[in-house]
């Protein structure tokens, strides 16, 4: 059977009303063939689209790539009817235990809303086009459940995250003792990091804190610098790494093949990054030490620190939807987005746009004053608009240098706020990088190639070539054009697995 037989074949079956695509093949059933024809094929390691492309696809692997006719022998076949086939994107940056909005003490149907959230969850990354997620603070308990689901992305984390024996993280403990909820801890021996009563010092050293993270399944490691500058009053007195001990937990990490991430939102972070040879930053530059919440232009050295980050090996996640998250208390229009109806239970979805709604008035009154002058929501909500538009300016300029630029989405931030839906948030992050001057092209090979490349992955996805995993979308325009694309799936496949995407809906 040909290319062009298969097409008039395709065309009889939908004029009978059959069904042409049959049941999604076992994953374990290597000895079936499916072949996906007709469509235009764009991969980021190609320089030009391929045109009346097809992909043949044995078990959960791509076997085969090529344009023209085709004999398709007895393989299950998907006429992508001049569709456009892409890999699976990659979200390198999501907390999969937290779920947007939603606290305790604003409701009485916590937990109903929590499991109906948490249900939906990974089929709402699929619905979006998310294949792969990277977890960067693993919990055990909560991988298992998202692994559990029937349809989920495949699930690649960086353990648990390394806090310090008396760092930042130690700080939300509330006297439980730190190796109990940080059981890889590390003591900063550089610094004189508090040794915890009873602990062996050489259980919580740079390489016995990287081997932990390896024994619980984790490739790549996650470290901390944040100031915590947003406390209210200031924080309470803690430690941040010393240079030394990172620069030790890179070597380590490095010799067993893992990537390090940083959290970090501030000139002093970044600086810090420069200084100890991290791989990746967790988050922008977006908090200015000793500047004004509102002030439109960065100081000199925040300004030159950013260029030397976008100038060095050290690649950046935006994650501009975490402020956006934070700037949604005072936006109406984002629970006004239609696409929350595919991303969220009902029940869910009522629950932010009535009970949630009180968060707004208590983040006036834990940071209006030291946010910005007035207490009302229209002067918090203009100052949360001075603060994403400067840190969008900021970003624009570390793209014009070249920055290497990684598509995570931080979903779901744990802080105030409901802007940040599984999946969904994935879509508006990509709107977000063409806003902030980004383009197309840089955006695909963010959420493909390069996370891929970034986390290891490079030999397993992120590109449409024969070997890899057959992670794949149909979509019925063109990414390369316009991100609205990505909100034009037509199905996904997933592991070789195809599946409409109106059956990931949360309809």
């Amino acid at each position: 059977m040909t290319h062009p037989l298969a097409r008039s074949l395709f065309a009889i079956a939908t004029f009978l009303g059959l069904a042409l695509t049959q049941p999604a093949f076992s994953l374990s059933d290597s000895d079936v063939d499916l072949v996906i024809l007709n469509a235009t094929l764009i991969s980021p390691e190609r320089a030009t689209p391929l045109q009346d492309a097809w992909v043949r696809v044995s078990g959960d692997r791509i076997i085969e790539v090529g344009s023209g006719a085709i004999d398709v022998g007895s393989a299950q076949v998907i006429d992508a009817n001049h569709g456009y086939l892409i890999p699976g994107l990659i979200d390198s940056h999501v907390h999969l235990y937290h779920a947007t909005g939603l606290r305790a003490r604003y409701t009485d149907d916590h937990v109903a809303l929590y499991r109906g959230y948490m249900e939906q969850q990974p089929r709402s990354f699929l619905f979006h086009g998310f294949t792969t997620v990277i977890e960067l603070n693993a919990d055990a308990e909560t991988n298992a459940r998202f692994e559990a689901a029937p349809l989920h992305p495949h699930l690649v984390h960086c353990g648990q995250g390394v806090a310090l024996s008396d760092g930042f993280m130690a700080l939300e403990l509330e006297g439980v003792p730190i190796g109990d909820a940080y059981p890889g801890y590390l003591i900063d021996h550089y610094a004189g990091g508090l040794i915890p009563d009873g602990a062996d010092p050489a259980a919580h050293t740079p390489e016995a804190v990287v081997a932990s993270v390896v024994d619980q399944g984790g490739q790549c490691i996650k470290l901390y610098y944040e100031e915590a500058l947003w406390w209210p009053e200031g924080a309470p007195a803690f430690r941040l790494p010393s240079v030394a001990i990172v620069r030790d937990v890179v070597a380590a990490a490095h010799a067993a093949g893992l990537p390090v991430l940083l959290h970090a939102t501030t000139p002093a972070g970044y600086e810090f990054a420069l200084q100890s040879g991290i791989d990746i930053l967790a988050h922008g530059m977006w908090e200015w030490t000793g500047q004004s919440f509102t002030d439109p232009q960065p100081s000199a050295r925040t300004a030159e620190i950013a260029w030397r980050v976008a100038h060095s090996r050290i690649a950046v996640q935006p994650t501009i939807e975490t402020i956006r998250n934070t700037a949604s208390l005072f936006d109406a229009s984002v629970l006004a987005d239609t696409g929350w109806v595919d991303a969220v239970p009902a029940a869910y979805l009522d629950y932010l746009r009535g009970e949630a709604q009180v968060q707004r008035e208590d983040f006036i009154a834990m940071f209006g004053a030291t946010t910005v002058e007035g207490s009302g929501s229209d002067d918090m909500g203009a100052a949360q608009s001075a603060f994403l538009n400067r840190y969008e300016n900021l970003l624009s300029g570390m793209y014009a240098e070249n920055s290497r630029l990684l598509f995570g989405t931080d979903t779901a931030v744990g802080g105030f706020g409901w802007a940040s839906p599984p999946g969904l948030a994935g879509y508006w992050e990509m709107q977000n990088w063409v806003d902030t001057g980004i383009t197309l092209q840089s955006l695909f090979r963010a959420m493909t190639i390069n996370n891929a490349a970034a986390f290891g992955l490079g030999n397993e996805i992120g590109t449409i070539e024969p070997g890899k995993r057959a992670d794949l979308l149909i979509l019925r325009s063109s990414p390369l054009l316009d991100v609205a694309a990505y909100n034009q799936i037509d199905r996904v496949v997933l592991a070789g697995e195809v599946i409409e995407r109106s059956s990931l809906s949360a309809r």
